[in-house]
């Protein structure tokens, strides 16, 4: 295999003329978004925890064109990846209803036009809408593809707002394109991702504290005098482990049951939610709920991993580097999640200061910090072993192209 690297031309630049051959028309607006990297905190951000997102170099544009008829049409290319798609807006209207998602990627971007107009942030008479994606972020590589395109769109559906720059704004179309993304994709949905892709700087990583919203910076790792490489067995596909829904499913019940927005604010959270689903499966049988033991583990390993990452932004704070390796290489027991730990141990003996799964259940790709001198023989050793790599370099946030 080979190493991942952007078109020679990068997205921002091949938008315009690609939106023209798929459609025969201008772009009204274009906008680009990066990818994002999880340092560490990946399960905790559904949790209410904590969560640390970097930005990366490669990024996805999009351009929009409104239409007068009522269909969303797509063309997407994910890297090498090409998607041809349509939907109309009453069949993603009627998902909003449903207890079930639809995998179209129509229906996913269509969606976040269908939440902008709900939130009276695009004119009640928007129609159908022509949406291209180029992204130079392949599907599959752990660095949020799909997430840095719904940000995208987000910033070029909105690029005639005057406070299109502004945290609030940005702020707030951070949380739409991540409860649309839920609504409208069964792919598990990182809020992280399109905070940081909105309100991320460069030479830096941000610290999402869901205890208060609140978006700090950190020093990125780098400044460790380590390159930074998604590592992945080949695939152009997303990744959804079934564990993740079932873990998602018992922390949304579990909230509603005890009226908190999220578990990070019910004391005693393991034990009263545990007390909670063995009482449930009493009255309303076995399918009711999960196993005691799993609601222990879900909720022990959420508090673990919001532990983890508040240590991790300890020491990068700090800049005790040692430390900061350190947290990433404790191990976590994961409730069942599928992780890549064969990947994990190669890059090691390959050099690695420390790997771990770019998103544990949600993704198959690796981080892998490698030292910076090291960094050359470690790609061509990985290349080598038929591994896909692709190297993290820092990023910048979103924009508005035009």
């Amino acid at each position: 295999m080979a190493e991942w690297t952007a078109d020679f031309t990068p997205a921002s630049k091949r938008i315009a003329k690609v939106h023209r051959e798929v459609t025969s028309r201008d772009p009204k607006h274009t906008a680009d978004a990066p990818g994002t990297f999880i340092v560490v905190g990946e399960n905790a951000d559904h949790f209410g925890g904590i969560t640390i997102a970097g930005l990366a170099w490669h990024r996805a544009a999009v351009a929009v064109s409104p239409r007068t008829d009522d269909t969303i049409s797509v063309h997407a290319e994910f890297a090498s990846r090409v998607i041809e798609d349509t939907a109309t807006t009453s069949e993603v209207a009627e998902l909003t209803e449903s207890p079930d998602t639809d995998s179209r990627y129509a229906v996913r971007f269509g969606g976040l036009v269908h939440t902008f107009v709900g939130r009276q942030m695009l004119s009640r008479e928007t129609a159908g809408m022509d949406i291209t994606v180029v992204s130079d972020i392949p599907l599959g590589s752990g660095l949020g593809a799909l997430h840095a395109a719904d940000t995208a769109l987000g910033l070029a559906l909105l690029a005639d707002d005057e406070e299109i720059d502004s945290a609030p704004l940005r702020t707030r179309i951070a949380e739409i394109a991540s409860q649309s993304a839920k609504t409208f994709s069964p792919v598990p949905v990182l809020r992280a991702r399109h905070s940081a892709a909105l309100r991320g700087a460069e030479e830096s990583v941000s610290v999402i504290d869901y205890s208060d919203g609140s978006l700090t910076q950190a020093p990125h790792p780098s400044r460790a005098g380590v390159a930074i490489f998604s590592v992945a067995a080949p695939s152009d596909e997303s990744f959804a482990d079934q564990a993740i829904t079932e873990g998602r499913t018992l922390i949304d019940d579990a909230c509603a049951n005890f009226g908190v927005p999220s578990l990070r604010q019910l004391p005693e959270a393991v034990d009263r939610v545990v007390e909670w689903v063995d009482a449930r499966r009493q009255v309303y049988g076995a399918d009711s709920a999960p196993t005691p033991e799993t609601a222990r583990a879900w909720v022990t390993f959420s508090e673990a991993e919001t532990q983890q990452a508040a240590a991790a932004a300890k020491a990068l704070r700090s800049m005790r580097i040692d430390d900061f390796f350190a947290v990433l290489d404790q191990p976590l027991p994961t409730p069942g999640l599928s992780v890549p730990d064969q990947l994990i141990q190669l890059l090691e003996l390959r050099g690695a200061t420390a790997a771990r799964p770019a998103a544990a259940g949600m993704s198959q790709a690796v981080l892998a910090y490698v030292p910076a001198e090291k960094a050359s023989n470690a790609i061509a050793d990985l290349i080598d072993d038929g591994l896909d790599v692709m190297d993290v370099q820092q990023g910048s946030a979103a924009k508005v192209l035009s």
